[in-house]
């Protein structure tokens, strides 16, 4: 699981002029900086919550913005400690979400993921620095936003949400103005350094491939996934391309096989559920798996 692995003492990471990855290797929040306000986009896992907290008080920053990128237990349940830090914040999330976390069965789930991962980052080097969650976090806070909106963070600075359909309801994803930095959380996919992306149509694969065609006309300098570190300038279009083609290879395998669709699900089951997917609950990736089945019989 170490393949280009990003050292811990590598983060904060600046990766463009106001904006800088922190978090670790494995889960990166994405925090850009104004003349007048901060701003975090991705809450994480609660299992890294402490880690974020030193690396913002390392470099005396309270965020005034926490953006939530998606509803999903690896974006949200980082959630309740950074909002418990930072009392005054604002929290944004995409419309949708706080309906997708009041799921009885959403509740269950988050809560679930978050103490695997937790473990599991422990089992890396990573220990957490409190319990896991035994509550799904309180959505009372958040204030949900329709997108596309821009957010100004004084100087020039800008952080501009743009919708992201495809992969989970409520999901948004960012652009750092003037810097083109694009936070993209899982738009393209699971993010494997140097070996590509594993699709992560949930909600729409056609929705899916016109996002990563929206951030394609987007034409970032740099793009920020919520996972396994920054594309930089060099290998920007490339990583846009592979995440497209990959995505079009699944559904034609989907579409094409002589499996049946619980057969097919174990197939590609088995197929991702490596390397840093690993941190994830076996459950949680044979849904992913389902999801990733019928969303391509859906596509046309």
């Amino acid at each position: 699981m170490q393949t280009r692995y990003i050292p811990e003492d590598r983060f904060p990471m600046q990766v463009s002029h106001s904006v800088q990855v922190i978090g670790n290797y494995y889960f990166n929040l994405m925090l850009i900086t104004g003349k007048e306000k901060t701003l975090l986009f991705e809450a994480g896992v609660s299992g890294m919550v402490d880690q974020v907290i030193r690396q913002l008080d390392m470099l005396e920053i309270s965020p005034d913005i926490i953006v939530v990128s998606h509803p999903h237990a690896d974006h949200v349940t980082g959630l309740p400690g950074l909002a418990d830090r930072f009392k005054n914040a604002r929290i944004i999330a995409g419309s949708g979400a706080k309906k997708f976390m009041a799921h009885p069965k959403a509740a269950v789930a988050l809560i679930a993921e978050d103490r695997f991962i937790s473990r599991r980052l422990g089992e890396e080097g990573l220990a957490p620095g409190r319990p896991s969650l035994d509550a799904a976090p309180d959505i009372n806070r958040i204030e949900e936003i329709s997108c596309p909106a821009r957010l100004d963070l004084g100087g020039g600075i800008y952080f501009d949400l743009l919708p992201a359909k495809g992969h989970s309801p409520g999901a948004l994803m960012g652009l750092a103005v003037p810097d083109q930095v694009l936070c993209c959380a899982d738009a393209l996919g699971f993010h494997y350094p140097g070996r590509g992306f594993w699709p992560l149509f949930f909600t729409g694969a056609a929705a899916y491939l016109e996002t990563i065609k929206q951030i394609k006309a987007v034409t970032p300098d740099v793009i920020c996934p919520a996972h396994q570190g920054p594309i930089m300038a060099d290998n920007v279009s490339s990583a846009l391309e592979t995440a497209e083609s990959r995505a079009l290879e699944i559904i034609k395998i989907i579409k094409t096989t002589s499996l049946n669709d619980e057969e097919l699900a174990k197939e590609l089951f088995k197929m991702s559920y490596k390397d840093e997917l690993c941190l994830y609950t076996k459950e949680n990736i044979t849904n992913c798996a389902g999801l990733l089945v019928q969303r391509a019989k859906e596509f046309h």
